[in-house]
C-alpha cells in the first residue's frame, strides 16, 4: 500500500490515504481482445525500423536502443533539460509533510494541465482542514507520487461526497483579444495577383 499523504495547514498536520481513479473506475471497462484464425490470443508487438528485431509488450520497459543500435538500461538513462544540463531526479513527496498553499483562486485548477486523479481518504473524518474544504476552499502543495524528474502539484479539493487531489502541471494560456484577426504570413517574393480559378 501507498504511504499516506501528509500535509500541513497552519501548524496543523493531516495525512490522507489516496487511490487513483482511473477512468474504468467511472465508465466501466471494455476490452477487446485480438485473436488468430485458431482462436489463439494475439500478444502486441513492434518491428524495429531495421526489421531484425521484434519487441513484445513490456521489453521497452526494461531500456532503449541508441542510434547506434546497442542496448541502454533504463538504469543508465538521464535526464537532460531544455540546456543540455543534466536533471536530478526528485524524490517521492508521499509519507513526507508538505505545507499547504491556500485557500488559491479556482482558475489556477482550470489552468492545470492534468495528469492524474487521487480519491482521498482522511484519517480524521473531522478538523479544520476537512471542513474547509468541504466549504469550498481549495489548497495546492508538492506532489511526486514516485521518484521522477520533476516536482508535480496537486490541488485538493471536495465535492459533496468526497475528497480529491488533483495532480499536473501549470500552464499559461495565451488569450487573444476579441476582434484581432490572424493571417499565415505571405512571401512578397512570391505573392502575385493571378488568381487559378480551377482550384475553386
Amino acid at each position: 500500500m501507498a504511504k499516506p499523504l501528509l500535509v500541513t495547514l497552519e501548524s496543523a498536520s493531516y495525512s490522507f490515504a489516496l487511490r487513483e481513479l482511473e477512468r474504468g473506475d467511472l465508465y466501466g471497462v471494455r476490452k477487446r481482445v485480438p485473436t488468430d484464425s485458431l482462436g489463439g490470443t494475439c500478444t502486441r508487438a513492434a518491428l524495429t525500423s531495421d526489421g531484425k528485431l521484434v519487441i513484445g509488450a513490456g521489453m521497452s520497459g526494461q531500456g532503449y536502443f541508441d542510434e547506434a543500435g546497442c542496448y541502454v538500461p533504463r538504469g543508465q538513462l538521464v535526464g537532460i533539460d531544455g540546456n543540455g544540463q543534466v536533471v536530478e531526479s526528485q524524490p517521492s513527496t508521499l509519507g513526507i509533510e508538505q505545507t499547504l498553499i491556500g485557500p488559491v483562486d479556482p482558475s489556477e485548477v482550470l489552468n492545470l494541465e492534468l495528469l492524474s486523479v487521487y480519491l482521498l481518504e482522511p484519517d480524521q473524518a473531522s478538523g479544520d482542514l476537512v471542513q474547509r474544504l468541504q466549504a469550498g476552499e481549495i489548497f495546492t502543495c508538492r506532489f511526486n507520487y514516485a521518484a521522477s524528474l520533476e516536482v508535480e502539484r496537486a490541488y485538493i479539493l471536495a465535492n459533496d461526497q468526497s475528497l480529491f487531489a488533483l495532480v499536473g502541471k501549470q500552464v499559461e494560456p495565451a488569450w487573444v483579444e476579441e476582434g484581432l484577426r490572424f493571417a499565415p504570413p505571405v512571401d512578397v517574393s512570391e505573392a502575385t495577383d493571378d488568381l487559378d480559378f480551377e482550384m475553386f
